[in-house]
């Protein structure tokens, strides 16, 4: 008598995962409650984003509480999606999944602080101190932009399976997006003069540029 036949494995599928279900249910509604809440301060930021005024208000310079927070729950969630959506692009079937989400998630957070750090130390040296918190200030706006961007890209990578387009790519579109408009910034924010060339190689090439290539090399391969 046969013992009966082996069942073929299955490939794993994030939207046949509860956990991920759960997961992106309780990251939507989170989405939701955070830009309902924020969304006059966050509509007001965008609006003056390249402002080139050389004297700043409070508001752009100052931020509340919850304004801190909610920006900090957007990027939170965008190192989530992007971690979602690079284990995603690398197909892998790992037992470990979770962990190697919750990797690359961290290493965005990780990334995220190391510049931080970075541009802190010099606006500081180069700069005055409104100036600084200003472009720090935009800098985390930009990067709760980038969040609120790839979070949609993540439900599609758990919910949807035959895609015409690759999130990965689009992801790496966003990206580059930013670092356009981040260079913009720069522009209008500092208005370079005598530390033009040396400003643009601080924040665009040691600072944005080399950390994010090797970051993303880093996750990429831990993805696979």
């Amino acid at each position: 008598m046969e013992e009966g036949i082996v069942s073929a494995s299955r490939t794993y599928l994030m939207r046949n995962d509860d956990v991920m279900a759960i997961v992106a249910i309780l990251s939507f509604m989170l989405f939701t409650f955070v830009l309902y809440r924020s969304r006059l301060v966050f509509m007001y930021k965008f609006t003056t984003f390249f402002s080139s005024r050389q004297i700043y208000s409070s508001n752009e310079v100052s931020v509340s509480n919850r304004e801190i927070v909610d920006i900090l729950l957007l990027i939170v969630l965008g190192c989530l999606s992007i971690g979602i959506i690079l284990f995603a692009g690398a197909n892998n079937p790992s037992s470990s999944r979770y962990g190697v989400i919750a990797l690359l998630a961290l290493g965005c957070a990780l990334l995220i602080i190391f510049k931080g750090i970075l541009y802190s130390v010099v606006n500081w040296t180069f700069f005055s101190i409104s100036k600084g918190n200003a472009w720090l200030s935009a800098f985390l706006f930009s990067v709760a932009i980038v969040s609120a961007l790839a979070f949609p890209l993540s439900l599609l990578c758990i919910f949807c399976v035959d895609l015409f387009v690759n999130i990965t790519h689009c992801l790496i579109g966003i990206i580059i997006l930013q670092k356009i408009i981040l260079l913009c910034k720069l522009y209008a924010h500092f208005r370079p003069k005598k530390y033009g060339g040396l400003l643009f190689f601080l924040y665009f090439c040691s600072v944005e540029i080399m950390p994010t290539l090797i970051a993303w090399q880093m996750m990429i391969r831990t993805a696979e």
